[in-house]
């Protein structure tokens, strides 16, 4: 009988060469996939009261958030990383898979396109994170030859 899958299974990370850095912190993450439709209407189909739809393009968004920490892999995985990428203005390559016995995962380059400090008195300082494509999206499979995905985390 299968079970149902706990969200904290689901990590999102940067892969710089071959090394996958799981995002620091993070205390949950939203991966949306979205289709652009147009539609399209013949001479033949007209007449009828339905419209023909089709896909003209595909994309995906991440939304993720943390707490904001401050020790050495903050400057590779927290907050100081994502505010140089944001600086930066460049795509990032994100990688997220199911840790432990899944060894597919889904990968492509991505831009920030929101990135939130949040400080409240009293409160733990917390960072959210958007993320869009930039290119395509891929279904990969690790291969088992050490090629760094990570999914060992």
């Amino acid at each position: 009988m299968a079970g149902y899958k706990d969200g904290q299974d689901l990590l999102l990370g940067f892969m710089e060469d071959s090394e996958f850095l799981a995002l620091g912190h993070s205390t949950g993450c939203k991966i949306s996939r979205s289709s652009e439709t147009g539609e399209r209407v013949t001479k033949e189909n007209s007449a009828g009261k339905f419209k023909e739809k089709y896909v003209k393009s595909l994309s995906v968004s991440i939304s993720a958030d943390g707490f904001v920490y401050d020790y050495a892999t903050a400057d590779e995985r927290g907050l100081p990383k994502l505010r140089r990428i944001w600086k930066d203005a460049i795509p990032v390559k994100l990688r997220w898979h199911e840790r432990g016995s899944t060894q597919k995962y889904e990968e492509g380059m991505f831009i920030i396109t929101s990135l939130e400090d949040d400080a409240q008195a009293g409160d733990d300082r917390k960072y959210s994170v958007t993320f869009e494509n930039s290119g395509p999206v891929t279904d990969e499979e690790d291969s088992g030859s050490g090629s760094g995905s990570g999914l060992d985390t």
